[in-house]
């Protein structure tokens, strides 16, 4: 489904900046909308305001200043609106952040929490969210590891487990935050087309942090590029051309295609090279 420009934006962040313990200013004074539907990527170097900026679109990390207001919800500093736009905002995360004790389908099933009171997450859940999580693991070609421990699964799959986790909370928004650091390649590549066809299908708003330049002009609807902590490019992927790449790696010599993910992977990264359904 294509973002519907017509409409008001879904997300939108006003004057917003950040200051970190020690004076670090993580994020400049910023502004911009993100409309439903669209599939966003942010992209720079390390340091350059990508996860920072992310971060504070659900107040995992709070602004020093500016604004985030949810067109459906109302400004974030609300508690009971900050509540609301969680339930409905998922996150993907690049360590992928699962119980690594528990199975596929326990982790897919914390998707479901927030729409439930403390006293009750302490029992079985539904059978309604049992089987909601199970099309999930469906969905991103994983039904059959349902009852897997996660630590018995190699990294693409724990991060579709992710997606997998994302997908429970019935979404309207997901931020992926460096998805793909950690994966090789060929696995990078396939998480990135599972998770912008599951948003295109469901009409999910996705806002994904990447420094791989590739990915992002392949997958991404809209780019942003930012550099010193402010936003230094806005457009689509045919409008970057290599002035706005200079402006974006502020001199820097950018990766090239051989070098994104790759160069991201740690020494003891767990890589994956199954294709994903």
């Amino acid at each position: 489904m294509p973002p519907n420009l017509s409409q008001p934006a879904m997300l939108t962040v006003d004057k917003l900046g950040v200051i970190y313990p020690g004076g670090v200013e993580a994020l400049r004074s910023t502004s911009v909308s993100f409309q439903r539907g669209e599939f966003t990527v942010l992209l720079g170097l390390s340091g350059a305001g990508k996860s920072t900026l992310l971060r504070t679109l659900n107040h995992l990390v709070t602004p020093t200043s500016g604004q985030v207001l949810s067109s459906e919800f109302g400004q974030l500093t609300d508690a009971a609106n900050l509540r609301q736009h969680r339930r409905k905002t998922a996150m993907v995360f690049q360590h992928h952040q699962l119980i690594l004790r528990h199975s596929a389908l326990d982790n897919v099933l914390t998707g479901r929490l927030a729409y439930h009171g403390t006293w009750r997450s302490f029992f079985p859940l539904p059978r309604e969210d049992l089987q909601l999580a199970l099309h999930c693991l469906e969905r991103v070609g994983l039904a059959d590891k349902a009852l897997m421990r996660v630590d018995q699964l190699s990294g693409g799959q724990q991060q579709r487990v992710g997606i997998a986790r994302a997908l429970a909370q019935q979404p309207s928004m997901i931020l992926a935050d460096e998805p793909v650091a950690s994966l090789d390649p060929a696995t990078s590549e396939k998480v990135l087309s599972l998770l912008k066809r599951i948003c295109s299908e469901d009409g999910i708003t996705a806002v994904v942090s990447l420094h791989q330049l590739e990915y992002a002009q392949r997958f991404a609807d809209r780019i942003i590029g930012l550099a010193n902590a402010h936003i230094v490019f806005d457009a689509t992927p045919e409008e970057l051309n290599d002035n706005q790449l200079a402006r974006i790696y502020d001199g820097h010599r950018r990766p090239q295609p051989a070098e994104t993910a790759a160069s991201a992977l740690p020494s003891n990264a767990v890589t994956e090279l199954e294709i994903v359904p």
